[in-house]
């Protein structure tokens, strides 16, 4: 039995995909050594499974015995995974640690021409103008790669999958900055996820990749500090875009920062050193140059309070008070400050709020936190119709749009008649030898958000799990004291 267990905790940490979970059962390897334990899904030629501590791990298909494949084989709906089959709130554990997936790191050409080539890893697609070969490819992926399996085993229950109608999460690698920043990108920014186009994008400094005509297969190398930080970061977006409407940004940049201020050594993410790595980011009094978000600023981030950090549910550089919130004191922002010295602390604030929910909060098991995901997990499910038909109702007023122009057109002229006259409010009378132009086809009606709540409030829907039955003053004082008992002073 100790055998199977030590194979399977070896092949998880290659990497595995969490989903459907059924009741436990005994599997049997090919070698006769025996583990009980539940299916979650079926990888490729990897069985993942749900062992009796909590942890996820991987065997190899024809490793097990000939019965276990057979049951395997006839149990196709256990074995799909998926959203569906997310474990619930009170399964979902805190790692200790999370080791990269080194299987997911072998990169594949999939063309090299002049100007045009594109690479895969395991789960993302890189596109980019210069030829960088597989072992540079190598070293690149390893940052998206282990974000991806952070994300994965955290205990939000995201199960990650690419955007609709995509195969790999999408990367575009840039060879100079401008070509970086003539994409939109914010000039403060070293990468950045863009969700309406649905691909994180960075350029070649941030990769720490420069010039080097004599390397073998590429015309790059690595001689530079890779900015994992922003990479973590964004990638955390990208991963959870599925999430983005129906949390508010305080906690999407939050989470994000989370991720990219985890402790990270020798292949392995320390889950467990979150408090320890914020009290020593916090007590030097700067963010780790490293990072690189504001670049080229110095500058020392300050706690803006619950209260206020409360009000961020839609734009970070934007306050608007959330419905119910009144009487505790949020107010609305009148204006958007750009000042990268208070974006920088509410970026911060919402890390600390983060690490708070993650591991200070109640019993610090995170409970809050995985209900408030299963929350908006739910919530996502209901919206599913909503966005197809947006899109299908905007082209069908795309349509509509040439047939009104040319009415609008049509009846300019027509105004100009003698005894046409506007009676206002979109009323005119004309004498009884003139016919006005046809109106054109009503428009269709536009699709109803489910509850009548419009998009831009949704991510105000459940907050009150986070809460639970606190007011906004007692959560500052929970967080307060929370992170006063594990040495920190916000």
């Amino acid at each position: 039995m100790k055998k199977l267990v030590r194979l399977v905790a070896c092949a998880a940490s290659l990497g595995c995909c969490s989903g459907l979970h059924a009741e436990s059962r005994l599997w049997t390897s090919t070698t006769g050594r025996q583990v009980t334990a539940e299916l979650l899904r079926v990888d490729k030629d990897q069985v993942v499974l749900l062992l009796a501590n909590g942890q996820q791990a991987s065997v190899v298909l024809s490793g097990l015995s000939a019965t276990d494949q057979a049951w395997v084989k006839d149990h196709p709906a256990e074995a799909l995974g998926g959203d569906a089959g997310r474990l619930p709130w009170e399964r979902r554990f805190l790692p200790g640690v999370v080791q990269e997936s080194l299987l997911d790191m072998n990169i594949r050409v999939i063309k090299e021409a002049e100007g045009d080539c594109v690479y895969e890893s395991g789960h993302f697609r890189f596109t980019t103008t210069a030829k960088l070969g597989v072992l540079v490819m190598n070293d690149v992926c390893r940052a998206f790669e282990s974000t991806y399996e952070l994300v994965r085993r955290l205990p939000w229950g995201v199960v990650p999958k690419p955007e609709e109608g995509r195969t790999k999460f999408q990367a575009e690698l840039f060879e100079t900055r401008a070509g970086y920043l003539n994409t939109g990108a914010p000039p403060w920014s070293g990468g950045v996820y863009v969700r309406k186009d649905k691909v994180f994008r960075m350029p070649f400094e941030e990769l720490g990749l420069t010039r080097a005509p004599r390397t073998k297969g590429s015309g790059y190398a690595r001689s530079g500090t890779i900015n994992n930080d922003t990479i973590t970061h964004e990638i955390t977006h990208q991963i959870m875009h599925e999430y983005l409407p129906f949390a508010p940004v305080w906690l999407l940049e939050g989470t994000a920062e989370y991720t990219a201020h985890l402790p990270y050594s020798s292949g392995q993410f320390n889950v467990g050193g979150a408090v320890r790595a914020f009290k020593d980011m916090r007590e030097s009094q700067r963010k780790p140059q490293r990072r690189r978000m504001f670049r080229g600023l110095s500058y020392s981030p300050s706690w803006v309070g619950v209260k206020e950090l409360w009000g961020f549910t839609n734009d970070i550089t934007k306050r608007t008070a959330p419905p119910g919130t009144e009487k505790s004191g949020a107010q609305a922002e009148p204006t958007t400050n750009l000042d990268p010295k208070v974006l920088a602390s509410r970026y911060y604030s919402s890390h600390a709020l983060v690490v708070y929910f993650m591991h200070l909060d109640g019993n610090g098991d995170a409970a809050r936190l995985k209900k408030y995901f299963d929350a908006i997990h739910q919530e996502k499910a209901r919206w599913t119709g909503f966005w197809p038909a947006v899109e299908e109702y905007n082209k069908k007023v795309g349509e509509l749009r040439p047939a009104y122009a040319a009415y609008r057109q049509s009846l300019a002229e027509f105004m100009k008649q003698p005894g046409v006259k506007d009676l206002g409010g979109g009323r005119f009378s004309y004498p009884t030898n003139l016919k006005p132009p046809a109106a054109p086809p009503e428009p269709p009606a536009p699709p109803q958000p489910p509850d009548g709540i419009e998009p831009d409030q949704v991510a105000l829907k459940h907050l009150d799990v986070l809460l639970d039955g606190r007011s906004l003053e007692q959560m500052e004082n929970d967080v307060r004291s929370g992170f006063l008992k594990a040495g920190v002073t916000l």
